[in-house]
């Protein structure tokens, strides 16, 4: 069963640049994971620091791969301190979802 993941995270205004950085890095080499079925990076339109990672994986073993991945783990001991407060982190149960209707 797809695993689908919404992250939220917040910059520090003087970070934003490293943070958006950072997060292409970690996107390209996520992409590459077996795994992965959706890695997409948007910035928010109306909060420029804030950023939004939709995620898919094909099941918790490789959601829990990516969390265990150099390059997640570089990211997370890299960023850390660029951010005003941890990731929110949402793991979803689909309710509805276009392709199953």
């Amino acid at each position: 069963m797809i695993v689908e993941v919404i992250a939220t995270l917040q910059a520090r205004p003087e970070r934003e640049t490293d943070v958006a950085a950072a997060l292409r890095e970690l996107l390209a080499h996520t992409r590459q994971e077996p795994g992965n079925r959706r890695y997409d990076l948007y910035r928010d339109s109306t909060r420029p620091a804030t950023f939004h990672l939709i995620e898919a994986y094909a099941d918790e073993a490789a959601l829990e791969a990516h969390r265990a991945s150099a390059h997640y783990l570089k990211y997370r001991e890299q960023a850390g301190d660029w951010l005003l407060a941890a990731p929110m982190v949402a793991v979803l149960d689909p309710l509805a979802v276009a392709r199953d209707e």
